[in-house]
C-alpha cells in the first residue's frame, strides 16, 4: 500500500509537472543555455576584442555626448535609432570605453535572447501550440551566429530584429499604436525594419479594422516625427536623407543570384533544410488561411527578396528573414500536429492516446530543430572554408571586375578600433570606410578628407 501511495504521488506530481511546463519554458532553457554560451565564450576567448561595426556604433554613440552630429560628421548608411542607444550607454558609461563596451555587449545579448523568445510567444498566438513556438524560437538558433556575434556589441540588425518581432506581438496583442511606435523602432534601426510597419498597419487593420490602423500609423508618426525634429534641429535632416535613403540605393554593391543563394546556405548551414518548411507553412498560410496569416508568407516574401536583391553582405542581414522563417516553421509544425490528430479520429482513437500521440509528436518535432540547433555549431566551428568564404565576402563585399577611383586603404585616418579605444574624434567624417561608403565617394562629388558630410551630392553617376 505504501509503495502504491508513493507512486501515485509521484505519478500526480509528473502530471503537475506537465500541466505547467509550457513553451517558454522550453524554449527559455535552450536561450539561457546557449547565449550564456555565446557570451562565456566571448568572454573567456576574445574580450575585449571590438570588431568594426560594433566598435563604429557604440563610438558614435560617444561621440554624440562631445557634440558629433551623425550624418554631418560621421556618414554611416544606418539609421539612427542604435546612435541613440549607444549614446545612452555611453552616459551611463561615464566616458569609460571598456564600460561602454561592456554595456553594448550585455545589451546586445540581451535583445537578441529576447528576440527569440518574441519569435516564440508569436508563433503561440498565431497556433495556439506549444510545440509550434518552442520550433519557432528554436528554429531562430540554427543560424549560431544570433548568440556568438550578440556578445561582441552593438550591430544595428539585433535591434531592429528585436523591435519589429515585439512589434508584431504587440499588433496580435491588439496595441495598435504601441506596436507602430515600435514598428518605426525597428526601420529607424536598418532599413529593412520598415516591413515591420507596413505588416502592423494592415494586421491591425485586419483584426479590428480602419480605427486600429490609423492608431498603429499613429504610433509611428509620433516615433517618425521626434526622430525628424531632432535631425532637422541639429541641421542634419538632409544628410540623414541622403545617407540612409539614396545612398544604399545607388552605392549598394553589385551580385549574382548564384552568390546571394550561396550566401543564404552558408549562414543556414544544416539549418537549410527548414527553409523548404517554412516555405510549406507561408504557402498554407496564404492558401488556407489569407484573411488571418496573410502577414506570415507576406513578411517572409519580402525579406527574402531583400536577403536575395537587396542587402545580404552577412549572417547579420539576415536576421529579419529568419524571423519569418521560424514562423513558417511553427504554422508548418501546427499543420503536422493537426494532421496527426485527424488520423487519429479517423482511426477511432480514444482521446486518451490521441492526446499521447500528439504530445509525442510535438516531442518528435522539437527533437529534430534541437539537433539542426547543434548542428549549426558543428557548422560554425566545424566547417573553416565555408565559413571563412562567408566571412571573406562579408569583408570585401566588392564584386570582382568593378573598378573604383579609391578604395578604403587611400584614406589617412586610424583604424576603427584605435578611434575607439583611444576616443578620437576625426577630422574627417569619412572613417569608417565601409565599401558603400566608398563606391558613394567614387560616384559623387564627395571626398574622402571631407570634413563634413552635410549637403545633397551634385551627381550620383560611376564617373
Amino acid at each position: 500500500m505504501a509503495a502504491r501511495s508513493t507512486r501515485s504521488r509521484l505519478h500526480a506530481r509528473i502530471r503537475w509537472l506537465r500541466a505547467r511546463i509550457s513553451w517558454i519554458t522550453v524554449l527559455g532553457t535552450f536561450v539561457v543555455v546557449l547565449f550564456g554560451f555565446g557570451f562565456s565564450r566571448y568572454l573567456m576567448n576574445e574580450w575585449p576584442a571590438l570588431p568594426t561595426d560594433p566598435a563604429f556604433f557604440q563610438h558614435t554613440g560617444w561621440y554624440v555626448l562631445q557634440g558629433g552630429v551623425p550624418y554631418v560628421d560621421v556618414w554611416d548608411v544606418n539609421p539612427p535609432v542604435p546612435f541613440g542607444i549607444t549614446a545612452v550607454l555611453a552616459a551611463l558609461s561615464g566616458g569609460n570605453m571598456l564600460v561602454l563596451h561592456g554595456l553594448g555587449s550585455t545589451l546586445t545579448v540581451l535583445v537578441a535572447a529576447a528576440s527569440v523568445l518574441l519569435v516564440g510567444w508569436a508563433a503561440y498566438l498565431v497556433t495556439g501550440e506549444d510545440a509550434a513556438a518552442v520550433a519557432a524560437g528554436l528554429t531562430m538558433l540554427v543560424v549560431p551566429e544570433l548568440f556568438l556575434l550578440s556578445p561582441e556589441g552593438v550591430r544595428a540588425q539585433f535591434y531592429s530584429l528585436f523591435f519589429g518581432v515585439l512589434a508584431l506581438v504587440l499588433v496580435l496583442r491588439d496595441r495598435p499604436f504601441l506596436a507602430g511606435a515600435i514598428a518605426a523602432l525597428s526601420a529607424g534601426s536598418w532599413q529593412s525594419g520598415a516591413v515591420f510597419a507596413l505588416l502592423v498597419v494592415g494586421m491591425a487593420y485586419q483584426r479590428n479594422g480602419g480605427k486600429d490602423a490609423l492608431s498603429a500609423v499613429a504610433g509611428g508618426a509620433v516615433v517618425t516625427g521626434v526622430v525628424v525634429l531632432v535631425f532637422a534641429a541639429a541641421g542634419a535632416l538632409v544628410p540623414m536623407v541622403v545617407q540612409t535613403i539614396v545612398a544604399p540605393l545607388t552605392a549598394g554593391s553589385t551580385y549574382t543570384l548564384a552568390e546571394r543563394g550561396f550566401s543564404i546556405l552558408l549562414v543556414f548551414g544544416y539549418g537549410s533544410v527548414l527553409i523548404p518548411v517554412a516555405l510549406y507553412g507561408w504557402a498554407h498560410a496564404a492558401v488556407r488561411d489569407p484573411w488571418e496569416r496573410w502577414w506570415v508568407p507576406t513578411g517572409g516574401v519580402i525579406l527574402a527578396l531583400q536577403v536575395l536583391f537587396v542587402d545580404m553582405d552577412g549572417s547579420t542581414d539576415a536576421l529579419l528573414w529568419l524571423a519569418f522563417v521560424s514562423l513558417g516553421v511553427a504554422v508548418a509544425v501546427e499543420r503536422v500536429i493537426a494532421w496527426r490528430s485527424r488520423a487519429a479520429k479517423r482511426r477511432g482513437t480514444d482521446a486518451t492516446r490521441t492526446t499521447r500521440r500528439q504530445r509525442w509528436t510535438a516531442v518528435a518535432v522539437v527533437a529534430v530543430v534541437v539537433v539542426l540547433v547543434l548542428s549549426g555549431l558543428v557548422w560554425e566551428f566545424g566547417s573553416p572554408r565555408p565559413q571563412s568564404t562567408l566571412q571573406t565576402m562579408q569583408q570585401e563585399a566588392e564584386p570582382e571586375g568593378e573598378d573604383l577611383p579609391i578604395t578604403p586603404g587611400d584614406a589617412d585616418v586610424p583604424s576603427m578600433q584605435t578611434i575607439y579605444w583611444e576616443q578620437l574624434k576625426p577630422d574627417t567624417c569619412h572613417y569608417r570606410l565601409s565599401w558603400n561608403e566608398v563606391r558613394w565617394i567614387g560616384m559623387t562629388d564627395d571626398r574622402l578628407d571631407a570634413r563634413d558630410c552635410s549637403g545633397w551630392p551634385s551627381r550620383t553617376d560611376r564617373g
